[in-house]
């Protein structure tokens, strides 16, 4: 297998970010392992029979952690996998998901999470673009990850280890009987700080995912910064989210940040808002994450459960993945009893770098400050001059995170200025220091907190016989805060009924991760172009804020 990170995958010097290590907590070692720093030092620190995972009632100390950890970590090496090979991992929100994340980045290996609703196509050029040589899956989401490798073969694809518990028949690798026979000890990590711990795929307006790479010092940096000073967490908290492990956002909620700090780790698999609700009332969880569509959805769909159920313990409340209405933080408020954090990060950065700190006085229209040990600007995107208070403008960032993408050289020109990084969002900066972000800078669909990029829509629509020509926007919704919708010219004679409306839309949903259909279609006779002929999908998008 592999042995090391190929440079070519890498920025060039010229192209990449700064990092500015400006709080003192984030100067490491050169000696550094984030799985080590999660587990072992809480081990080492006294708390090995304290709670690091619950999961449908049953709970994972640390030390019994420590010891799935190691043994992971032995069934890889025996597998073949050495420092710097990649490790897909695809599963629901599972203990044995952070094993394997952990256990991956102990023996120096990167993990590549994968999101679970991501179909055949979509695996194959994340394990194509990334290398990954090894797979862990759960049995239940085995068959795409099939079918990607009856379809295109994986070439780098060498091994794949099944966590069975559906029943789901399989030729390859058990993972419990591959535990059975391993060791729960390891040896002391040999990994540097610099080191690549995670290889995280975003999408964006290309259409094509885009690896983010992050190393041993970035994963422990989002802890004693975002983590730190805005959440100050305590080894009594229990963390829970219904972000998905896989999006580095619930990565740090429900892996990174509890274990750094000793406390705990309430999962639930595929949860539901009022799932959160429940596990608050019943669990004493005293950290909530989310997005603003599922706050929305507690509020909406579950006035029963917020009048009977105790919300007490809960003292940090979390959102992020999109902009926080005002109106839904003054819910949150009203009916969980404490102020909501907005937040804004990016799987580029791996977490939140603006913020408010909990004892801010919390300005509900703003998203806050920068982030202990980041800085921010607003600038004009043409000149990259800062911009009047007051005045919108392109955001720019540099802190202990920044943009770094595999394989990707023009995308690293674009999102980099002179060592800044720039995560691609239009942003005020007001005379008090506070931010409020006002858009994204280019066209990608933000729905219930997933990222859904137009052209790849487009592009699936547009392999339908019916249509001529589409695009693709997202347009304002209540509750999810933006739902896609296509406009489609239909070709000649097509019958535009309710009918080709399902099927265009269930096509989509079989060829690409559900969430990503249009969920409005509109049949038009033109769409609005450039004199060069190109969509003016602005012009679209005012014209539904308008209606």
């Amino acid at each position: 297998m592999q042995e090391s990170i190929p440079d070519e995958n890498l920025p060039e010097e010229s192209l990449e970010t700064t990092c500015f290590h400006a709080v003192p907590e984030v100067h490491y070692p050169e000696r550094l392992n984030a799985a080590y720093e999660m587990v072992d030092r809480n081990v080492e620190n006294g708390r090995g029979s304290e709670p690091a995972l619950i999961f449908e009632g049953e709970t994972t100390t640390y030390e019994t952690l420590r010891q799935r950890v190691n043994s992971v970590a032995n069934v890889l090496e025996n597998l073949g996998v050495t420092p710097g090979d990649r490790v897909f991992v695809r599963f629901p929100n599972r203990p044995e998901y952070v094993v394997s994340c952990l256990a991956i980045q102990k023996i120096g290996a990167v993990t590549v999470p994968s999101m679970k609703l991501l179909r055949a196509e979509e695996i194959q050029y994340i394990i194509d673009d990334s290398g990954a040589s090894v797979a862990i899956v759960y049995d239940d989401l085995l068959d795409e990850l099939e079918l990607a490798i009856d379809e295109h073969g994986l070439d780098s694809l060498e091994e794949v280890v099944v966590v069975e518990d559906t029943g789901v028949e399989h030729d390859y690798h058990s993972f419990e009987a591959l535990l059975s026979e391993a060791s729960t000890e390891y040896p002391r990590p040999e990994t540097r700080r610099d080191d690549l711990v995670m290889l995280a795929y975003t999408s964006g307006t290309t259409g094509k995912p885009k690896g983010t790479v992050h190393t041993h010092r970035q994963m422990m940096a989002i802890t004693d910064t975002y983590a730190r000073y805005c959440l100050e967490p305590e080894p009594t908290d229990v963390f829970t989210t219904n972000a998905p492990i896989a999006f580095t956002f619930g990565y740090g909620m429900l892996v990174a940040f509890p274990m750094r700090f000793g406390a705990a780790s309430h999962i639930i698999q595929n949860p539901e808002p009022a799932d959160l609700l429940e596990a608050i009332h019943d669990g004493d969880v005293t950290v909530l994450a989310s997005v603003p569509t599922a706050y929305n959805q507690m509020l909406n769909e579950h006035q029963d459960l917020l009048e009977a159920y105790d919300f007490s313990s809960l003292r940090r409340c979390v959102s992020a993945g999109e902009p926080l209405p005002p109106e839904t933080f003054e819910r949150i408020e009203r009916h969980l009893g404490i102020q909501a954090l907005d937040g804004i990060g990016s799987t580029e950065m791996l977490h939140i770098f603006i913020s408010h700190r909990h004892d801010d006085d919390i300005d509900p229209t703003a998203t806050g400050y920068p982030v202990p040990g980041y800085e921010c600007k607003v600038v004009d995107p043409e000149t990259y001059e800062e911009v009047d208070r007051g005045e919108p403008g392109l955001l720019l960032v540099r802190g202990p995170t920044g943009v770094t993408y595999w394989n990707r050289p023009e995308k690293q020109a674009d999102n980099t200025h002179d060592g800044w990084s720039i995560p691609g969002d239009i942003f005020v900066h007001s005379e008090d220091g506070r931010l409020a972000h006002k858009s994204r800078r280019d066209d990608l669909i933000i729905t219930g907190g997933n990222n859904v990029p137009a052209p790849e829509v487009e592009d699936i629509l547009m392999e339908r016989d019916e249509v001529f020509q589409t695009a693709v926007v997202g347009v304002p919704d209540d509750e999810r805060g933006q739902i896609v919708k296509a406009f489609v010219i239909p070709e000649d004679g097509v019958d535009t009924d309710d009918s080709l409306v399902e099927r265009l839309q269930n096509y989509v949903k079989q060829r690409i991760a559900p969430y990503k259909y249009p969920r409005e279609i509109a049949f038009v006779e033109e769409l609005p172009t450039t004199e060069t002929g190109k969509i003016q999908r602005a012009k679209l998008r005012e014209e539904e804020v308008n209606t």
